[in-house]
């Protein structure tokens, strides 16, 4: 298949696919064009207050930017809550992000919720993990450089991924 914008959005499905597949406690991952920013959720079986894991997950990303020599152009985090579950969003710039950054903030996330955060369980090779982060740093260099002209959407749904572009 060819792509008129020489593969960004190629690449911009393959980063969010391979993020699911890295790291299975990543619900859903949406591309926002207008910010050029991803943003990831999370889900949580528990209606506890999101204060104590912002209060968490900002300092730590600060003191990773500034380690990294960088700053974040845009953060937010937000919570709502549907039936008996809390989404998390997670909102980050891609200028700024690393591959390193997306697991550091899951394993805040698992660290802080433990038993409470929802995901599906797959148990990839270590290899297999290995290849997906090399993949999500290489397309997340890609579309640091070229925007994706379209919003792209992935999410997880019994076991598959599925993508969506607008």
């Amino acid at each position: 298949m060819k792509y008129k914008d020489g593969g960004r959005v190629q690449d911009g499905v393959g980063l969010l696919t391979s993020i699911l597949l890295r790291y299975s406690e990543v619900g859903s991952v949406h591309y926002w064009r207008e910010q050029h920013a991803l943003k990831f959720t999370f889900m949580i079986t528990q209606h506890d207050e999101l204060s104590s894991f912002q209060e968490i997950l900002k300092p730590a990303l600060e003191l990773f930017h500034q380690l990294e020599g960088q700053s974040m152009r845009v953060f937010d985090i937000a919570c709502r809550s549907e039936e008996n579950v809390c989404v998390i969003t997670v909102t980050r710039d891609v200028d700024s992000m690393s591959q390193r950054e997306v697991g550091l903030i899951v394993e805040l996330l698992k660290r802080e919720y433990k038993q409470n955060l929802v995901y599906d369980e797959m148990n990839l090779p270590e290899d297999e993990q290995v290849f997906q982060e090399e993949m999500i740093n290489h397309m997340l260099s890609s579309i640091q450089t070229h925007d994706i002209d379209k919003n792209v959407v992935a999410l997880r749904e019994e076991g598959r991924v599925l993508v969506f572009k607008n």
